[in-house]
């Protein structure tokens, strides 16, 4: 169902992509996500639910581009606004607009022209608990007969003599188990599997490690929307979780997003000078919020596709072997729709409800990478 990164995800759901065909795969998981009781058929048993908070994406941008941005929403039936600063400071008090300073490596501050600061808000965006959604699934399972191993690792795939056609998978305890259709969704292990069959995509994957922090919070900062932050230097995100009380940031920026691991052997927590880092944008943004008080964090893993940050999702060169990986940042926001993605690949047919309309080759393992801008998780 999922292991390390799975639960270490913020849950986070929004629409604003580059791709209108990655803004459908998003609408499409939202929906479900939105509907979760109804989409898993636990009704009020599910034990997670969506919780609106809204986004606001203060990237950097032009007025104007922002203002493409909103009509792109509006398209997909998406509600939005450009906000300017006097807009931002009358909704959200708390938030500072001035872009953040950028400094040389010898601490020298660079003179720069940011431009006017605009910036979306994004309605509807929210967040589920991937924990919850993990234990709701696994209901679902039950109540399907689907049988789920625990502590079970695939140690590799199980193909033919000339490597044609998959066949089922080896577990870790060389148990065999046949299958003529194998989806290779292992994350950030992918590789691991993939290697020893020769198995390769046209774009890079690469495992590699994420941070997050969070820190206690109150009052008006609970009423605070999900914020991309990349005016000026910066290049964190950070929302509230009013459940506990608690402001969970991380990063939209390379910078925090480049070391590639092992993931069977890497630092789970937070490191200092990272932290450090986030906490110099966090207080930038949120000039007052207290100092006080522990900040807790750890570090986990994204499959970052280095070419165009955005997943494989479809047949490999193996017959009956599908891939789902790379997400990149992705994974939980779209899930839903990969998951119908690949239903429709392998059986060819379409139910009419909780399907995807996305094209089905848009994330093709042996596409041609997608041209993006920026080669970050908010691409």
């Amino acid at each position: 169902l999922g292991y390390g990164s799975s639960g270490y995800s913020t849950g986070f759901l929004r629409a604003y992509y580059s791709f209108d065909e990655t803004m459908q795969l998003a609408l499409d998981g939202i929906d479900a996500y939105k509907k979760w009781g109804d989409y898993t058929g636990l009704g009020s048993e599910a034990e997670s639910q969506f919780t609106d908070t809204g986004a606001l994406w203060m990237l950097g941008y032009t007025k104007a581009d922002n203002e493409k941005m909103v009509e792109r929403l509006s398209k997909f039936g998406v509600g939005s606004e450009v906000m300017d600063a006097d807009d931002v400071a009358k909704k959200w008090p708390v938030l500072d607009t001035t872009p953040f300073p950028e400094f040389t490596t010898d601490g020298d501050l660079i003179e720069k022209e940011y431009g006017e600061f605009s910036a979306v808000h994004e309605h509807g965006c929210g967040h589920m608990d991937s924990n919850l959604c993990l234990s709701d699934m696994k209901k679902v399972l039950d109540r399907e007969g689907v049988p789920v191993h625990m502590g079970t690792p695939v140690a590799s795939f199980d193909v033919s003599t000339d490597g044609s056609k998959v066949q089922g998978v080896v577990l870790g305890d060389s148990t065999q188990v046949s299958a003529t259709t194998v989806v290779n969704c292992a994350g950030p292990w992918f590789n691991k599997l993939n290697a020893r069959n020769d198995i390769k995509t046209t774009t890079e994957m690469l495992p590699t490690r994420i941070h997050v922090g969070h820190k206690h919070i109150e009052g008006d900062y609970l009423d605070l929307p999900f914020v991309a932050d990349g005016y000026g230097g910066s290049g964190i995100y950070f929302m509230p979780r009013r459940q506990n009380s608690q402001l969970v940031f991380g990063s939209v920026a390379h910078r925090f997003e480049s070391e590639v691991v092992d993931p069977d052997d890497y630092n789970h927590s937070l490191d200092p000078d990272i932290k450090e880092d986030y906490l110099t944008c966090l207080f930038h943004r949120l000039p007052d919020l207290p100092t006080h008080g522990q900040i807790h964090g750890f570090a986990h893993m994204y499959t970052v596709n280095q070419d165009d940050v955005h997943p494989v999702v479809g047949p490999s060169d193996v017959e009956g072997l599908f891939l789902a990986y790379g997400e990149s940042g992705h994974g939980f926001k779209l899930a839903p729709a990969i998951g119908s993605m690949l239903a429709q690949q392998i059986t060819g047919l379409k139910t009419d409800q909780w399907e995807t309309s996305a094209p089905l080759d848009f994330l093709h393992p042996n596409r041609d990478a997608l041209k993006v801008k920026v080669k970050t998780h908010f691409a």
